[in-house]
């Protein structure tokens, strides 16, 4: 989240709020105060942005809702049975 929820900065806990607000469970919402995971200078939204759990790193940036998540399938491809 880019704004809280009463268009304030976001914090964990607007984030959580709006994750049960719209009931949203297989996906995660994090607060993002200092735009740390916007890429150039602007942003679309609704945003995807799609993080390596082993590495940390982001790995895909998507602006704008598509319907398809190759990406994230892939990269869940890609880490399975990685240890």
């Amino acid at each position: 989240m880019l704004d809280g929820p009463n268009e304030g900065p976001p914090s964990p806990e607007g984030a959580k709020t709006w994750k049960d607000k719209f009931g949203l469970v297989n996906v995660s919402v994090f607060a993002d105060p200092n735009f740390s995971m916007v890429s150039g200078g602007s942003v679309g939204t609704p945003m995807m942005t799609v993080i390596d759990p082993r590495t940390m790193q982001v790995t895909y940036v998507q602006q704008g809702f598509s319907g398809e998540f190759g990406e994230v399938e892939s990269l869940a491809k890609q880490n399975a049975g990685a240890f």
